[in-house]
């Protein structure tokens, strides 16, 4: 059975001759044409943008899982663990936050600044 390829369109990319330099050794030790390479990237890049714009726009409440698979052709479990991903690094982050504080709070005897710490975050 024969694989249908894709339509293919055609980008152009103006590069000084400095990154056009950079990009030919690249490509030349990746053994890799610069067509090929640039798809790539430009394709690996865009999807990382979509995907954090879905997050973006997930954890600020406007839209759904279901919506947001919709409107960017990213999977709904794909979503779901990078919003799973931010969220773990904002807690771990908050936690060491607060120990740090709470450190500072018992070595200078001031309970308050704990306090006011907790309350800042909230």
């Amino acid at each position: 059975m024969k694989k249908e390829k894709g339509h293919r369109m055609t980008v152009t990319v103006r590069l000084t001759d400095e990154e056009y330099a950079v990009l030919q050794r690249l490509c030349t030790l990746k053994k890799i044409s610069r067509t090929r390479y640039l798809a790539r990237l430009a394709t690996h890049h865009a999807k990382q943008e979509l995907l954090q714009y879905a997050v973006g726009e997930y954890l600020g409440g406007r839209v759904s899982f279901s919506e947001l698979a919709t409107q960017t052709g990213l999977e709904v479990p794909t979503i779901m663990e990078e919003v799973t991903r931010i969220t773990e690094e904002d807690t771990q982050a908050v936690e060491a936050f607060l120990s740090a504080v709470q450190t500072l709070a018992q070595v200078h005897n001031d309970p308050e600044f704990y306090t006011l710490a907790v309350q800042a975050i909230t």
